[in-house]
This record gives C-alpha cells, sequence and structure tokens, in this order.
C-alpha cells in the first residue's frame, strides 16, 4: 500500500481537467504521439477510457449542431420543450418536425396528437398530457386521446381520474378491450373493487381466453377478501400464459395465504423464468414505437466527448438516464467526464451504480481504480483493479493502469 502511494507521489500529478498526468514533459510528448497514431499505451487514464469508450462502443456521425428553437407561431398554446437544441439532435429534429405540421394547421388534432406521443415517448409528461388535452379539445371524437390521458393519470396515481378517462375512451370505442383492462385496473387502485369486477368480466366477454381478464378477476377477489375465488382465477390466468410474472407470484402469494406452502415455492421458484407480458394495445404501441435508441444517443454523446464538447455529452448522457435509468454505458460514461473535471466522487459514485447495474463487467472496476485513488482509497482502488483483472485477466485498460502503478499488485501492497 505504501508502494502504490509512493509510486503516485512520484509519477503522477493532478491537475485540474488532466487526471493523472505524469510530470515530465518526455512522457506527456509521447502521449501526444500515441494520441495522433491511435495507440493508447500512454495516455492518461481517463483520457484512456475516453478512446475505449469513443471509439470501441463506437461514434455516430450526428452532423452540424442544430439551431436553437424557432419562437412559437401560431400553435402557441402547445407546449415545447425548453432548451432543444442542448438535447439528443434524433429528439431535437423530430420535435421540430412535429411542431412545424402543428404551426402548418394548428386546428389539427391529429397534429397535435402525434407531438404529444413524441413526448410521451420521450418521458415529458406534462407536455404530452397538454398537447393531449389540446388534441381532445380540437378531435373529440377521438379515442386515443382520453385514453393516452388516462394511461398519464394511472401513471401519477390519479387512479379516479384514469377510471374517468378510461370510460370515456370506451364510450368512444368500446371494442378497444386493453382500455377496459385498464379500467378495471384503475377501479381497483381507486378502492371500487365492485367496479373492477364488473369491468374484468366485461373483458372476459369482449375477449375470452385472454388471461388479463381472469388476473383481473383474482386480483379483485384478493381485495375483496376471498382467496379460495381468488385462485382459481389465477390459476386459470397462469394456465392460459404460464410465463406471466405477476400471475405467477399472486398466485403463490394466495396459495400461501391458504395454506399451500408447498405449491406456493414451486410458484416463487419459477419467478426466475417468468417474464412481464404486455397487453395487446395498439395505442401505447404507437408511443412505444417512437422511443429513441438510447445506444444511438450514447455513441453521439461519445463524439461529443471525443471531440471535447463536455458540456453537450453530459446533458445527452443525463437524457439517456432520465430514459433509462438502468443504462450501464450511460453511467459508465458520465464517470469518465466527471473524472476528466476533477470529480472524483461524482465519477466513483456513477462507477458504483454502473457496476450494481452489471457487476460482470470489467470496465467499470478498472475506471474505479483511479476514482478511489484519487480520493484517497488507495487500498479500495488496488481491490478494483484485482476484480477487473479476475474477470477479464488481459483488459486492457485494467492491464494500462497497472502498469502505471508499477505492474503488480503484489509488490503495491
Amino acid at each position: 500500500m505504501r508502494r502504490a502511494g509512493k509510486l503516485l507521489r512520484k509519477g503522477f500529478a493532478v491537475t485540474r481537467g488532466s487526471p493523472f498526468v505524469r510530470n515530465d514533459a518526455r512522457t506527456d510528448a509521447a502521449a501526444k504521439r500515441a494520441i495522433i497514431a491511435g495507440a493508447p499505451a500512454l495516455w492518461p487514464a481517463w483520457a484512456v477510457a475516453i478512446v475505449f469508450l469513443g471509439f470501441v462502443l463506437g461514434c455516430a456521425d450526428s452532423g452540424p449542431d442544430l439551431p436553437d428553437e424557432p419562437a412559437p407561431t401560431a400553435a402557441a398554446e402547445v407546449p415545447r420543450v425548453p432548451n432543444l437544441s442542448e438535447l439528443d439532435p434524433g429528439f431535437a429534429t423530430a420535435v421540430r418536425d412535429a411542431l412545424a405540421v402543428v404551426d402548418q394547421d394548428p386546428s389539427s388534432g391529429a397534429a397535435v396528437g402525434a407531438l404529444g406521443r413524441l413526448y410521451q415517448a420521450h418521458r415529458y409528461v406534462d407536455q404530452a398530457r397538454r398537447c393531449y388535452e389540446r388534441a381532445e379539445e380540437l378531435d373529440p371524437s377521438r379515442p386515443d386521446w382520453p385514453y393516452y390521458l388516462g394511461f398519464l393519470a394511472a401513471g401519477r396515481g390519479a387512479h379516479d381520474e384514469a377510471a374517468r378517462l378510461f370510460e370515456r375512451t370506451l364510450e368512444l370505442r368500446p371494442s378497444y378491450w386493453a382500455a377496459r383492462v385498464r379500467l378495471g385496473n384503475a377501479l381497483l387502485a381507486a378502492g371500487d373493487s365492485d367496479g373492477a369486477e364488473e369491468a374484468f368480466r366485461a373483458v372476459r366477454a369482449a375477449s375470452p381466453g385472454t388471461p388479463w381478464s381472469e388476473l383481473g378477476l383474482g386480483k379483485t377477489a384478493r381485495r375483496q377478501g376471498r382467496p379460495e375465488t381468488a385462485v382459481q382465477h389465477l390459476r386459470t390466468a397462469l394456465a392460459l400464459d404460464p410465463a406471466h410474472r405477476e400471475t405467477r407470484y399472486l398466485l403463490a402469494m394466495t396459495e400461501r395465504q391458504l395454506g399451500n406452502t408447498e405449491r406456493a415455492e414451486n410458484l416463487l421458484a419459477g419467478l426466475v423464468d417468468a417474464e412481464v407480458s404486455n397487453l395487446d394495445d395498439p395505442m401505447l404501441e404507437a408511443v412505444f414505437e417512437l422511443v429513441r435508441d438510447t445506444q444511438t444517443m450514447i455513441r453521439t454523446a461519445n463524439q461529443r466527448l471525443a471531440e471535447g464538447n463536455h458540456l453537450a455529452a453530459e446533458r445527452l448522457y443525463r437524457e439517456v438516464l432520465r430514459l433509462d435509468p438502468e443504462s450501464y454505458d450511460a453511467h459508465l460514461n458520465l464517470s469518465v467526464l466527471h473524472g476528466l473535471a476533477d470529480r472524483n466522487q461524482e465519477a466513483a459514485a456513477a462507477l458504483e451504480r454502473a457496476i450494481e447495474i452489471d457487476p460482470d463487467r470489467a470496465d467499470a472496476y478498472a475506471l474505479l481504480t483511479i476514482a478511489y485513488i484519487r480520493t484517497g482509497r488507495a487500498e479500495r482502488g488496488l481491490q478494483q483493479l484485482e476484480k477487473a483483472l479476475e474477470l477479464d485477466p488481459d483488459h486492457p485498460r485494467a492491464r494500462e493502469i497497472l502498469r502505471s502503478l508499477g505492474g503488480s499488485l503484489e509488490q503495491l501492497r
């Protein structure tokens, strides 16, 4: 451990914005030659990470920066995302195109609603809600708008409002049984178990053989304190969809409640292979189809990082995390930005989160070595390096860091 500290004091200097730079000019010149040649061997540790993340993962050519958002025109009441030009270029272009259609015909409910779908797909929930409300004013005969509003209301816990909106959807399209499933769930969440039971029975009549009606009736019977009835519905639902995770779990809990312990344990053991099934819901699928590919966003952010535009890169990484908080790559790459800015505590936190998401990849452990050493936790840093090499003995970044520290973990301890 003293050996590691001595090497760090002797071989590296911490300068703001340039982590772990060697002190002598010859090494600096060699590093510049390596950058030009594309060889990472002598790069500072965080700079190595940039190339690894930016070029091994790949960079997408996103074209020139987009201009600022245009001033509102005739459709001034249509909500707009602040600082649109600072966001993902693909999303910004899609929003601008949708706004242009709205501007051409501000009275088109379809155009305003299409903009709402785009906002909803990217979790701009308030903007989506306002678009759907406006679309419903302009086109009150279309069932999509109250349906989307009901979905958003349920998402924020306004279950009574959601139920009313799903009922409105069914007035406009009685055959849309996915809305009836959501109506049953909203009523159940709002405490109206009798109304929920009626809705789920209507689902069974409209779409015989679907597991959703039996699942809903099982949940309702559980809420009503009728576990014997619930278990029958849930067994039927599981027979119709054996891989359905929620059904399997609720059935296990109900079997346990009835004293069927062995059956409950067998059901719980099967949760490992169970899935989260989705409703056959074309309206909502029309929203999901608009979701951006976050990997493309990450590649664009990597390019911004390689260009030195750290602010744009950070905004994009954070946008990815807003859309997908479980993105390993976004947490990892964000840690590189923090390291370059000498924000090492933040870098360590981002890397720790990446490891929580995927503990079997060596990249985060290798970079966490640097972050821990730079925050005075050298012993823990060496433990991360050891873990990285355990996962991948030939990992290039881990080997590079080990060489920088003297070449042997045993000598450093």
